[in-house]
């Protein structure tokens, strides 16, 4: 388009590695809790212990424990407790998704709203919950994946902001999707560049997965977590509870949405779930 500002040089894995390697290094006790995902003999009370004594990630994670989310009606009241009722796997879950929210900072200028990316983030974690439920797959991995599956949208807007301004000039000026967008000014997509930012921080392979590869559920070899967060992305473009009106919702991939085999009944439930969880939700993980 005539007068448009000239798109800066494109990104490659390279350069994006480079910049993960410039970003803060995770709190020990994330990285710990990374580590024992590989971990078969773990201590517990060890784990627990040094968690409750992390009295920011321990507020968020009670929150969201006495919330309806769970329905345990303010039961958790250490967590300790919250390690004896919801299981070690649900809290570190909690603890991983409050640690990585807080990764990142709150203010990013007028090209990139936080607020309303990590709304959509949340919604997206809570559909891939229930839909792992309804799948019989692990609802807490779910859970983490659909909360962080667009990790490398945020991490390109902190650590390439001018790369990111002209990415959505460009976007506005041409009305395409993001991720053909991001192809025809970046070079890659959010996906890529979640994938690698994912790997520095030691995510779990199949959480990583799911970041790369959610736009293309389809590509082989396939995968449920891919199935579910594609799926769930879907729901909450949908259902808008991140603020934006309108949002295109495209269309699912035939061969994920026919693997999520998903009836009316079960869809329109999921639906309700997630708007009733969604508000207390935020308050617990979000700043």
């Amino acid at each position: 388009m005539t007068g448009s500002a000239p798109l800066p040089a494109p990104l490659d894995e390279g350069r994006v590695r480079a910049r993960i390697a410039l970003l803060p290094t995770l709190p020990p006790l994330v990285m710990e809790l990374l580590g024992s995902f590989q971990q078969e003999d773990l201590n517990v009370t060890a784990l627990a212990e040094r968690i409750g004594n992390e009295q920011t990630l321990a507020a968020r994670v009670l929150r969201i424990a006495n919330s309806p989310f769970y329905g345990l009606s303010g039961r958790v009241a250490s967590i300790h407790d919250a390690v004896v009722i919801l299981g070690f796997r649900a809290v570190r879950s909690l603890v991983l998704a409050a640690a990585m929210v807080g990764a990142f900072p709150t203010q990013l200028g007028r090209h990139f709203s936080p607020r309303t990316f990590w709304r959509h983030s949340v919604a997206t974690a809570l559909a891939a919950r229930g839909l792992a439920r309804l799948r019989g797959e692990n609802p807490e991995t779910a859970f983490s994946a659909g909360l962080l599956h667009d990790l490398g949208r945020v991490f390109l807007a902190v650590a390439f902001p001018d790369h990111f301004a002209a990415l959505l000039r460009w976007q506005t000026e041409h009305d395409r999707p993001n991720r053909e967008a991001e192809q025809a000014v970046l070079g890659l997509d959010h996906g890529t560049a979640g994938r690698l930012l994912a790997e520095q921080w030691g995510l779990p392979a199949p959480i990583g997965e799911a970041i790369a590869r959610h736009h293309e559920p389809d590509r082989e070899p396939t995968s449920p977590l891919v199935d579910l967060v594609h799926g769930a992305d879907l729901i909450a473009l949908a259902l808008e509870l991140d603020g934006r009106e309108n949002s295109a919702v495209p269309p699912p991939s035939p061969g994920a949405w026919a693997r999520l085999d998903l009836d009316q009944v079960s869809l329109i439930s999921l639906f309700g779930e997630v708007d009733e969880n969604f508000q207390e939700t935020c308050h617990a993980l979000l700043p």
